[in-house]
């Protein structure tokens, strides 16, 4: 039995785009989510195999929103474990190594500091070089989980 576990659109303590306030709404959620799961990958390593992240997409009354789940078997130990683990999230991007790919210092201008994952991921890679606490560990899991990305 396959269970979905939603862990939102960024880290808890993050702003993030709002549906129905920020402009150009379902592209930075969309970059959002997408820097939340390399951001996940790089604490906690990829899914093991058969799990996988995955896109939980709803309507709502103002459109549609995207957050980042987690597929897995909970019968299965490993997936189960990382479920556990994944499942406390982030409280901030600092916390895996990132900058926010977006801020938001009012409703109607956000300001993009990452127009895509690769500039996310590479940003992060920078930051978490030595003396970073455990940053050798984030960065062998961004490359072996984004081998093209992180490529120069």
């Amino acid at each position: 039995m396959i269970e979905i576990l939603t862990l939102g659109a960024s880290p808890a303590e993050e702003d993030c785009a709002q549906l129905g306030r920020t402009p150009d709404f379902q592209r930075l959620n969309r970059l959002e989510v997408d820097c939340y799961q390399a951001a996940l990958t790089a604490r906690y390593g990829p899914p093991p195999g058969g799990a996988a992240f995955a896109r939980d997409t709803s309507d709502h009354d103002f459109g549609r929103y995207t957050e980042l789940a987690l597929r897995f078997d909970p019968s299965n130990q490993a997936h189960a474990r990382y479920a556990e683990r994944v499942d406390e999230g982030l409280g901030r991007w600092f916390h895996a190594g990132f900058t926010a790919p977006v801020e938001y210092p009012d409703s109607t201008t956000p300001v993009i500091h990452h127009a895509d994952l690769a500039g996310a991921i590479r940003t992060a890679i920078s930051i978490m070089r030595p003396p970073f606490p455990e940053g050798e560990e984030a960065i062998a899991n961004l490359s072996a989980h984004y081998p093209e990305l992180v490529a120069v």
